[in-house]
């Protein structure tokens, strides 16, 4: 027997795509607790447990948890961590679609803009996005081609919100990146920032490794601050030994970048002129990081040849 959809008589409700996309891995509970908070916007645990008759207020609220990691809901109470370029201060009104329609007629970039975010998010926008998007590049005065680098981007990560991107991209702004040149160049920072986590992983024999934010900061300083590469990386990993964690590590490159070390000669210098210990900049560390010695022979100088000047 086939089947076909009965035509709806205004008592259906808009089902944002990211529901869609999460339906192969989400369980049944999931589900129809999104659509309970989609038509409702109740996000009480004990309520939504009652309304569809779940087991227990726990499921609803494992349930809520999950859709606000995937993007579809925000805590009411979230507060911006400091310095986080992805905060921005909770959505706002929006311009109509009736005034961006009359400001589509005056400006033509609008079009542009509406179609190119077509492309990059894969299909026909709703217009409540088309909104969002428009009252990014006319009220909050976001250039078009900032507007389409940053949502190539968050697209590119799975992040299909129209929200979530306007939310990113206020951000964005917050912290001075306000062209499409200044985006490119913080986009161009986040790869090279990712490259350089990938290769960290590497070294420390964690391919699979997530940092922590912690984590991911030291690591950035290495490279952006101290001006090391995997040379040093490797020379510290050496020093630590069984401690070999990020923030140990973390120590004994601060260390040497306080002392003045550039690269693995300062370091392996220092040490057979001294025979001294470099220490991990750590208060809690209270024993010789180079387990009592120094782990290579120091170099010895040429013998003193007749006729040398002296």
């Amino acid at each position: 027997m086939a089947y076909r959809l009965v035509e709806n008589n205004g008592d259906s409700i808009r089902v944002p795509q990211l529901v869609f996309a999460k339906l192969p891995e989400i369980e049944d509970d999931w589900l129809r607790v999104a659509l309970y908070v989609i038509q409702t916007g109740d996000t009480d645990p004990m309520r939504i447990a009652g309304a569809l008759r779940l087991k227990s207020a726990d499921r609803a609220q494992t349930a809520l948890v999950f859709w606000k990691g995937a993007g579809l809901l925000e805590s009411a109470d979230d507060t911006a961590a400091p310095g986080s370029i992805d905060a921005a201060p909770a959505p706002r009104a929006h311009l109509t679609t009736a005034e961006v329609t009359h400001a589509a007629a005056q400006d033509p970039a609008i079009a542009g803009l509406v179609q190119e975010c077509q492309a990059i998010m894969g299909g026909v926008i709703s217009q409540s996005d088309t909104n969002i998007f428009v009252s990014m590049y006319l009220t909050d005065g976001m250039p078009v081609d900032m507007i389409l680098l940053g949502t190539a981007h968050f697209v590119s990560l799975g992040k299909r919100s129209a929200r979530y991107i306007e939310r990113a991209l206020l951000g964005w702004q917050r912290e001075g990146i306000d062209s499409g040149e200044a985006a490119e160049r913080y986009l161009r920072m986040l790869n090279e920032r990712s490259l350089h986590e990938a290769e960290a992983a590497k070294l420390f024999a964690l391919p699979d490794a997530k940092f922590t934010r912690a984590e991911s900061r030291c690591i950035a300083e290495w490279y952006e601050v101290y001006g090391y590469g995997a040379d040093m990386i490797i020379e510290a990993i050496a020093y630590a030994g069984e401690k070999k964690t990020v923030k140990y590590v973390n120590g004994i490159l601060r260390a040497w970048y306080t002392k003045g070390y550039r690269d693995v000669r300062d370091v392996m210098s220092e040490s057979a002129v001294t025979g001294g210990n470099v220490r991990a900049a750590e208060p809690t560390v209270k024993h010789n990081i180079l387990g009592g010695g120094l782990r290579r022979a120091p170099r010895v100088p040429k013998p003193h040849q007749e006729g040398d000047s002296k």
